[in-house]
């Protein structure tokens, strides 16, 4: 019998192209996955990969086998969300991913809102960002992941994965207590501005940018960061100017988070799982609890400003 691993290996180096790539996304060695994917093919007895200089390549074999696992893979999931949704009562263990605003703000309160719930049911956390979290959903590292994406920004690929939509918040402007500004503000009033940026290769990074770019300007990047509370600080210490999700701003002393006139960039946060997945009680109840925290977040969240007409 096919490992169901080894497969789910198979299948992710079909989307991700590189061993390494594989390796990182699900938290094991290339070494590791390199003898997994050997291993696979003493099992099926075909050459499954080939060569390409540094890269490897899916034979076409391989790509054959990686069409059907798929179908077989999304087939399991859903059976076991079946057989799930046969016990009524909510129980289990959830691995849930999602990034260190999402944990805070929507995961913890959820986690223990559903202790009182359901005393079989428990919430297990992971700290990822959707582009590393993505994959490891996939290979079955992961039960749920909080991902995120940006209205001016591509978008991680979620093929194969059910999509539940959470949140949407506007990216606000973190700036000096000392800046009277007056909301809502233009961004290209802060072209001259050192600028802090996201970490490189990250969806914030080019969401951050491409604002700043519809404003008609490129920002001076001095300084990245993905975290809220950092950008907050930096930005209350004078050093720079940033844009921060509503959901990751705390309103820490010495910095005024403003509103952004014109196209301000919109954050949208969703729930992802496998297919099949929320038919099980368990996650079902899971979902049911980020949706309301989500939709109380929300309500405390001012609006985005309307683009200009």
């Amino acid at each position: 019998m096919l490992d169901l691993r080894r497969l789910r290996h198979l299948s992710e180096l079909a989307r991700r192209g590189t061993i390494a790539e594989v390796a990182r996304v699900v938290g094991y060695t290339p070494s590791a996955i390199s003898q997994s994917l050997a291993q696979l093919e003493r099992e099926v007895g075909v050459a499954l990969l080939e060569r390409d200089g540094r890269r490897v390549r899916l034979t076409p074999a391989a790509q054959g086998l990686v069409t059907r696992v798929d179908r077989a893979l999304a087939e399991l999931d859903l059976a076991e969300a079946e057989l799930a949704a046969e016990h009524a009562t909510v129980r289990g263990r959830i691995l849930a991913g999602a990034f260190p605003s999402a944990i805070l703000r929507l995961v913890i309160p959820a986690a223990l809102e559903l202790a009182d719930r359901h005393r079989d049911l428990s919430i297990v956390v992971r700290e990822h960002e959707p582009e590393d979290g993505i994959g490891l959903l996939r290979s079955g590292e992961l039960d749920l992941l909080i991902s995120e994406s940006y209205d001016n920004a591509d978008t991680a690929p979620t093929g194969g994965l059910e999509v539940h939509p959470l949140l949407r918040e506007p990216l606000l402007l973190a700036v000096p207590a000392s800046d009277e500004s007056h909301e809502p503000v233009s961004l290209a009033a802060y072209a001259t501005a050192t600028w802090i940026g996201g970490l490189v290769g990250t969806q914030y990074a080019l969401a951050v940018e491409r604002a700043c770019l519809a404003a008609g300007f490129a920002p001076r990047t001095e300084h990245r960061a993905d975290e809220g509370a950092v950008i907050e600080a930096l930005a209350a210490s004078g050093l720079a100017v940033g844009l921060v999700p509503a959901l990751a701003g705390s309103g820490a002393p010495g910095v005024r988070l403003l509103r952004v006139s014109r196209s301000q960039p919109v954050r949208r946060m969703e729930a992802l799982v496998r297919r099949g997945a929320a038919r099980r009680p368990a996650m079902a109840a899971v979902l049911d609890a980020l949706r309301e925290q989500a939709a109380r977040r929300a309500a405390t969240i001012a609006p985005a400003v309307p683009a200009a007409r």
